[in-house]
Parts: C-alpha cells; structure tokens; sequence
C-alpha cells in the first residue's frame, strides 16, 4: 500500500523512482514506501511532504543520488554550476573551496606501539603525484613521524595476475569426500594442494605470495584511491579479488587485529556521495580483518587542469588544513591519539600565487 502524500510529494516519489532501472522499480519502491510509513508513524504525520519523501529514499538510494536532492526540492546547485568557476577562471581553480571529510573511531591504543608498527600503504592512483596520492602521502608522514615504518606499493605497478578458479575450495572438499578416486581440475595454478587444510602454492608467478606476505606481517593497512565513474578505481576491485582469492587458495586465515585508513578523493563538492563506494571498500577489508579506524574523503578536485597543479601534482597541497587532518589521521592510525578536528573543513587557499603565466596546452606556471 502507498503511504499518503501531498500531490508534490508523490510528484517527487514518482521521480526518484524513474532514476532506477525500470526491472528494478517496484523492488525500490516497496523499500521506499517502508521507510517512508515508518518515519510517518515515529513522527505522528498523516501525510507526508516533499521533504519526508526525499528523506526516505535517501535511505534507500545510492548516495550517488544525493547530488539530485537538492535540485529536485529547489535547495541547491547541479554539479555542474556549483563547479563552474573552477573550469572558467585560472584564480578561482586554484581558490574555489575543497572539501574534506575525517571520520575516527574509538578503538583505544594500536596493542603495539608506534615505533614497532608497519604500515603498508596501497595507492590506486592513475596519476602518480595525484590528490589521492597526496592524501595519503601525508597519512603516512604522520604515520612515520610517530614512529611507524612505512611502505608503499602503487598498484597500477604491481604485476600481479588474474585468478580464473572455476572450483571453489569448499567444493572441491566436499568433491573428493564422495569420489575420492575421482580426480578434479580444482585449480590449474594450485599446485600439491590436497584438501581444505593444506597450503599448496600459487602457480601463476605473479607478486601476490610477496604482497601477501608484507599484507600479513603489517600491523595497519592503508588505502587510497580516486573515485571516477561511480564506483573505485578497477586497480582497487581487482587487486582486492587477487587478494581474496589467493587467500582462500593458500589456506592462510587472514590475522587479526590490524588497523586500516581509506583516502577517498573525486570531483563533486560532497562529502557523501560516494560514500557507498568507500563503504564498500571499507567492508572488503573488514572481512580481511582489517578494522577501519581513520577516513579522509577530499572532494572537489575537478577543474581546468583536471585537479593538478603547475606541476603536475595534487592541488589538494595547496590546501594546508586538509593536509594536515589527513596527516593527524595517519598519526592517530598507529598512536590511538584522539586529535579529530572538525569533521568537515572547509578551506581556500591562502598562499595563491599571485603572477601566473599561462603557455598553451601546459599546465599554468606560478612565480612569486
């Protein structure tokens, strides 16, 4: 049954509802409705306004949909003219407000401490030098300045392989336990495994044993990557699944109690809306147990020269109090100090240089 709504509501409701894929609709609605009827009985409303339906499908869409809220209740900017100086004008790209976002949790002392720490730093940057390369850059500073051992690995460096398993390790366990005399092709790169708890080893020659074995002797995990087209970079999802599916092969439980920080950067001025995508990261390490204790999502690097600077780097250095939240996070990665700051900044830059000269098709150079 569809809850009450005043006419613009539904209006709205119908909308938001036409974003989905039209197999997916009436699945999408029938959450929506839920929430929708519940919020309406916590708040003892009749019936429900435009506000309260947007509200309820924020609970139910993709927060890549957050950006539309606001232009369907008349409350703010598309993307597009919210980010438009920074593609116009070469003082505003270098001005224009970024945003950045540090969530911390509370978990006590790292159970070593600093100065016997590893962290082990995967940065999924295409650009080498970039914002997400930046961030967590100074992530590790902190991490190092309190006394951490630090090591990164870029991974679109990493030479690693794709895993084809076709017979999953339970399967084949449970294969054998019936047809013990019959021989199955459980893995061609798995080599001298007989069962369920014996280690045999990876054929396919690639790094991921050596990988894995500094992924094992870490004691914090971090990290960092761009967000293009809605989701995490294919450097992240691929390494991800190697990792998952050598440590299932290699009977090798993952260890307990390590540490994690996500850098997230992307283009649009909102700290949420990809938000389901570092969720999602977040989760795959868990599983890992990798517990998550530091976030830092940098929005707002978009622009004339694609989010870098003159030379060729992360603008995100130019802005001295994302920088440091990103650096007092990596501290607080392998020290437990609670130094959280605000947990949104908003900030320009303070130092823009003030004689810029422009070369066509170069980046711009910047003399003081």
């Amino acid at each position: 049954m569809t809850p009450k709504m005043t006419p613009e509501a539904e209006k709205m409701m119908k909308t938001m509802i036409n974003w989905v894929a039209p197999i997916l609709r009436e699945s999408t609605a029938k959450k929506i409705y839920w929430v929708l009827e519940s919020m309406m009985r916590d708040r003892g409303v009749a019936e429900a306004d435009k506000f309260l339906a947007v509200e309820a499908a924020r609970f139910v869409l993709p927060t890549n949909y957050e950006l539309r809220y606001g232009k369907l209740l008349g409350t703010g900017k598309s993307t597009k003219d919210e980010m438009k100086p920074v593609y116009s004008d070469l003082k505003e790209y270098y001005t224009f407000p970024r945003l950045a976002k540090r969530t911390s949790l509370d978990i006590g002392k790292p159970p070593k401490p600093a100065n016997q720490m590893k962290v082990l730093a995967f940065t999924a940057g295409p650009r080498e030098g970039g914002n997400s390369d930046t961030l967590a850059a100074e992530a590790l500073r902190g991490a190092k300045d309190a006394g951490a051992s630090i090591e990164v690995i870029r991974l679109i460096e990493l030479p690693i392989g794709k895993c084809f398993s076709t017979l999953l390790d339970e399967n084949y366990t449970e294969l054998k336990k019936i047809y013990p005399d019959r021989e199955f092709q459980y893995c061609k790169d798995a080599r001298e495994r007989t069962g369920h708890n014996h280690k045999g080893y990876c054929g396919l020659g690639d790094a991921m044993p050596e990988t894995y074995k500094k992924i094992d002797e870490a004691d914090a995990i971090v990290v960092s990557f761009p967000v293009y087209t809605d989701w995490e970079t294919s450097l992240v999802a691929g390494f991800v699944e190697r990792w998952i599916r050598y440590e299932y092969c290699m009977a090798t439980p993952p260890k307990p109690g390590r540490r994690g920080l996500v850098v997230a950067t992307w283009g649009s001025l909102n700290t949420r809306v990809y938000e389901h995508v570092t969720d999602h990261v977040i989760q795959n390490l868990f599983l890992r147990q990798i517990n998550v204790v530091e976030t830092v999502i940098g929005c707002g690097f978009v622009g004339m020269y694609s989010g870098l600077d003159e030379n060729y780097k992360g603008i995100v250095s130019h802005f001295p109090k994302i920088m440091e939240m990103t650096y007092l996070a990596g501290r607080s990665l392998v020290t437990g100090e609670r130094n959280q700051p605000e947990p949104v900044v908003e900030v320009r830059d303070p130092g823009y240089l003030k004689k810029v000269k422009i070369i066509p098709g170069k980046p711009p150079m910047v003399e003081n």
